[in-house]
């Protein structure tokens, strides 16, 4: 399974700035809150993928209500999209950037604050100045440590950036065998 594949319902952003929400256990409800928040579904390699184009108007906003419209009907939603945070105008690079590649998490600050944040979190202090989850943890336990790191981060104001190294839509990986 992928990253992606663990939630009943999980939301993210790929690398060229698509939203996406991928409905991983039946949410009868599911289909349409997404649909009525503006996501377009489509099939791809197996499942149905719901997808915000690139500055959509209210992307936040639309994220924002469609977990809202879900959590009656699961608690389990990861929301990792940084499509879907305010960003000032303005504003530089992110205060901490969670780079996904296959297995591996790592991470880069600009903040102290970002840096002592993401150690509090799990993350481990490499010698090149990156941070990075310990190797052998499983995709769950990953999954659960980034979304407390971003919604930490979140909460002391610092902006972030996860990237799952999903470049594109096409790129989502195909629907896990059951």
């Amino acid at each position: 399974m992928a990253l992606t594949d663990h939630n009943d319902v999980f939301f993210g952003s790929t690398d060229d700035a698509w939203t996406f929400a991928l409905l991983n256990t039946p949410v009868p409800a599911g289909p349409g809150i997404l649909t009525s928040a503006g996501f377009s579904a489509r099939e791809h390699l197996g499942r149905t993928v719901y997808l915000l184009a690139p500055a959509t108007p209210g992307t936040a906003v639309r994220t924002g209500d469609a977990i809202d419209q879900l959590l009656p009907h699961t608690l389990d939603i990861a929301e990792l999209a940084w499509t879907c945070h305010h960003r000032p105008a303005g504003a530089g690079a992110p205060h901490a950037r969670i780079t996904v590649c296959g297995t591996s998490v790592t991470a880069t600050t600009t903040a102290p604050r970002a840096h002592a944040v993401l150690v509090q979190a799990g993350f481990t202090a490499c010698g090149d100045g990156t941070l990075r989850l310990a190797d052998g943890l499983g995709e769950d336990e990953a999954v659960g440590l980034i979304v407390r790191a971003e919604a930490h981060l979140l909460v002391e104001g610092l902006q972030v950036r996860v990237d799952l190294g999903i470049a594109t839509p096409n790129a989502l990986p195909p629907a896990p065998r059951r």
